[in-house]
């Protein structure tokens, strides 16, 4: 049982219990504060009108069964300082699910000016600037209780973890300086967090700066005419300093009691900090693509570059694998940590440069003649096959002739632990070029977080980047689409080009090795350019029959993976249904392979896949997708990648 008293420097008394932390100011003022309190929150003025009416300060521990919307918080904290025998009016309320046990005092004094500051701290709820938002609702009708409804007004919901303040001030300060007070206690408590290593909930390789659910109260008294009053408060004022410091004590007391009460002493802490960068930082480079198409693509973070090559090293020296087992998990290592070989020596870029010149080079007339169109499309189908693939088998001779003879060239002019070194360099280097060549066939980190960056833009309402980005995924027609179709839209695609992006590639190479799965990406890029109706139908038609063959078992291969994986993320129940959906209604697409997986993630996701005109899937059952189901479904086709990897290295080492 929690039970303290005490005098503040200020003049104030406060007191703390299991429930709450009470500060009660003297009588004798009238006070201003500012603060993001749930009661009386803003800007207020508090009179004491008579020696019995007093200005309070509540920080409430909520019940552990309390759901955040019965009652209200703000009737919640009024109904509680009337328990506590105080007037709700001229009581600033905050909530917390900390414990009372982090309570924490820290005070300065100087010059008669006296801050008393009390914190008390949660950390599971921690939140860096700018991290990934819960809530995407950012107005709602208004109604005067809203001006006191501050803690982000996240009614919704009550996480545990909060990191309140409150700070009194003895003596009168001008409304700029309260302003310029508060922000100074925002950031001491920011470089608390920061100095105790707190790291974000949602990426912990980044630093919390307080949790998603802080509040701060500055009370201080209201300046009356004639008196001596605080004017400023920026940095380089002492004011500013005692603000700062006793924030800063008392945040860290706080966070060092709540860290010991979880984690036992800080050497614990600090091991599971570092575990969680670790498992962050094996997430992989999220994410790798730029905001709006066109735009640069960003860097990977430094940690995560790092361990894609320690990752690939170590695959590469230790582990006992067959050397085609072990370029394919390097590879797929590669794809998650570090970035695409350069566009310009990219094999599938040189074959889509390849396809742009020769159809730009091809007269209309062939194109509308079908036996033409035919001829000479089945002409370039042949031509892009043996011209890419022979070119991949000479680039590997080369590699293996320059591994093999440089070494007996190097031992005419060097010692012998030069020419060692030499050797297992080459042999590094020829392993890494055929990685690339590999790595640059399958992409399967790309293809995961499109969609997540799709979910992203559409819950905050961002459509038109939607839109734009959309054209990553697939050649839909954006413009028209709303936020239901845009995320049916990124459903289709994913599950889609997880067959033709990655289980299928994995499959040719499985079969033919590094030039198989090349082949294969040349004879589906030769598809997605004029395989469709219209002005290429004739002419694309052999790539896009020769695709449907080499497609036929990896999309019903992909369409099983689906199932199994959603039998771990969404139960088996989910699974059954999206292969009952699969074997019903695939065949309304006019492919005979990419129905299987759509119609297998419309199952198992609960959703309807449509397009106008062309298919409806899922029809019977499923709901309009949004993005709650592009994030459930990116789980599962991520999982999905990680069985094709592990069935794809026992099938190579068997």
């Amino acid at each position: 049982m929690i039970q303290k008293k005490r005098n503040l420097s200020t003049g104030a008394t406060a007191s703390v219990n299991n429930d709450r932390v009470r500060v009660d100011l003297p009588t004798s003022n009238t006070y201003q504060s500012i603060s993001s309190a749930i009661l009386n929150g803003g800007c207020q003025v508090f009179e004491t009108s008579s020696s019995t009416c007093s200005t309070h300060v509540i920080n409430y521990k909520v019940p552990s069964t309390y759901d955040g919307l019965n009652p209200s918080p703000q009737s919640l904290l009024a109904n509680f300082a009337k328990k506590e025998q105080v007037d709700p009016n001229n009581t600033v309320g905050m909530l917390t699910a900390a414990s009372m046990e982090t309570f924490s005092h820290s005070s300065r004094s100087a010059m008669g000016v006296s801050i008393d500051v009390i914190v008390t701290a949660g950390l599971s709820n921690s939140r860096s600037s700018g991290a990934a938002a819960d809530f995407f609702m950012i107005s709602e009708d208004y109604t005067p209780d809203d001006d006191v409804d501050g803690d982000d007004g996240q009614k919704q919901e009550m996480k545990p973890g909060t990191i309140n303040t409150i700070i009194i001030v003895n003596a009168p300060l001008t409304q700029g300086a309260q302003v310029e007070a508060y922000a100074i206690a925002i950031e001491a408590k920011c470089n608390a967090c920061v100095d105790h290593n707190v790291a974000c909930a949602k990426d912990s390789t980044k630093f919390a700066m307080g949790t998603g659910t802080d509040c701060a109260v500055l009370i201080s008294e209201r300046p009356i005419r004639g008196q001596q009053v605080i004017k400023y408060a920026g940095k380089h004022t002492l004011f500013a300093e005692m603000i700062g410091q006793a924030v800063y004590e008392a945040t860290s007391k706080a966070i060092m009691t709540n860290i010991l009460h979880l984690h036992y002493n800080y050497a614990t802490y600090t091991i599971h900090h570092w575990s969680r960068t670790f498992v962050a930082s094996m997430m992989g480079a999220m994410p790798l693509i730029p905001p709006k198409p066109m735009m640069p693509i960003p860097r990977a973070p430094l940690n995560v570059v790092f361990m894609g090559i320690s990752k690939v090293l170590t695959i590469y020296f230790f582990v006992p694998l067959p050397d085609k087992a072990k370029l394919l998990f390097a590879a797929v290592a590669w794809d998650r940590y570090l970035r695409e070989p350069p566009l310009t020596c990219h094999p599938v870029c040189i074959a889509g440069s390849m396809i742009s010149a020769c159809l730009s080079r091809t007269p209309d007339r062939v194109y509308n003649n079908p036996f033409m169109g035919f001829t000479f499309g089945l002409v370039l189908l042949i031509f892009m096959f043996s011209t890419m693939t022979l070119g991949a088998w000479i680039f590997i001779e080369c590699i293996d002739v320059i591994s093999m003879k440089g070494p007996t060239f190097a031992r005419e002019y060097m010692s012998g632990y030069y020419n060692s070194l030499i050797e297992h360099a080459l042999n590094l280097l020829a392993w890494i070029l055929k990685l690339l060549l590999l790595k640059s066939t399958f992409s399967l980190q790309l293809l995961c977080i499109l969609p997540l960056q799709m979910a992203k833009f559409i819950e905050r309402g961002q459509i038109d980047d939607a839109r734009g980005q959309l054209c990553w995924l697939c050649s839909r027609d954006p413009s028209t689409l709303g936020p239901s179709d845009l995320a049916g839209a990124t459903l289709e695609s994913l599950s889609e080009n997880l067959s033709d992006g990655f289980v299928a590639p994995l499959f040719w190479y499985v079969l033919f090795g590094p030039i198989g799965a090349l082949g294969y990406r040349v004879i589906n890029t030769l598809d997605s350019r004029v395989g469709y109706r219209g002005k290429y139908e004739w002419f694309g038609k052999p790539s896009a029959r020769l695709d449907d063959v080499i497609n036929y078992i990896p999309a019903r291969i992909t369409t099983v993976l689906l199932a199994l994986s959603a039998s771990v993320t969404l139960g088996r129940r989910s699974a059954w249904r999206g292969l009952q959906i699969a074997w019903k209604d695939q065949h309304q697409c006019e492919s005979p392979n990419a129905g299987w997986p759509m119609a297998c993630f419309a199952g198992l996701l609960g959703v309807q896949l449509k397009k106008e005109g062309a298919y409806c899937l899922g029809a019977t059952s499923g709901k309009e997708p949004t993005p709650v189901d592009i994030r459930a479904g990116h789980r599962v086709a991520e999982l999905a990648g990680g069985i094709t990897l592990v069935i794809a290295i026992v099938a190579v080492i068997s």
